[in-house]
């Protein structure tokens, strides 16, 4: 769904540190490929925990006609810098699984859902970075990655 999206930026030593605190942003997402951009607005407060390298994101965002609450998870690894963890939008897809990496600042997965509303098939790829205190989403298609889904940037 439109949430599980991409965010980039600078590189870090750990970029998931990086991405600690609250953040205010917006911009737009689509649920599918063949869907309207819709305006979006989100609050996300994520808390970093230096000794387990996990980063726990919970927040609310706003689209015409519906609040949506958020939630996830990230885990990175200092050897392998693979990422795993859970997002959730009760919302839409409820709870995916998602595996990723991060490197040179950005941290960047992907995941695969079903719509339980329409039952179709959603894969994404995410990427999210900061810089220049500057939090940024992003979301491409998994089948089509010229296919933007979401396009967000976020201030503390």
């Amino acid at each position: 769904m439109i949430f599980l999206l991409l965010m980039t930026g600078a590189a870090s030593a750990d970029p998931l540190a990086e991405m600690n605190g609250s953040w205010r942003g917006s911009g737009w997402a689509k649920e599918t490929p063949q869907s309207a951009r819709e305006a979006v607005r989100c609050q996300i407060k994520n808390e970093y925990a230096d000794a387990s390298m996990t980063l726990t994101l919970t927040g609310q965002c706003v689209v015409p006609g519906r609040r949506l609450n958020i939630s996830g998870k990230l885990i990175g690894s200092d050897i392998s810098k693979r990422i795993t963890g859970r997002w959730s939008n009760p919302d839409g897809v409820g709870s995916v699984r998602i595996v990723g990496i991060q490197r040179d600042g950005i941290v960047a997965f992907n995941f695969n859902a079903t719509d339980p509303a329409t039952g179709r098939a959603l894969a994404q790829n995410v990427e999210w970075r900061v810089s220049d205190g500057t939090l940024r989403l992003r979301s491409t298609d998994r089948n089509d990655p010229s296919i933007m889904l979401s396009d967000l940037s976020f201030r503390q």
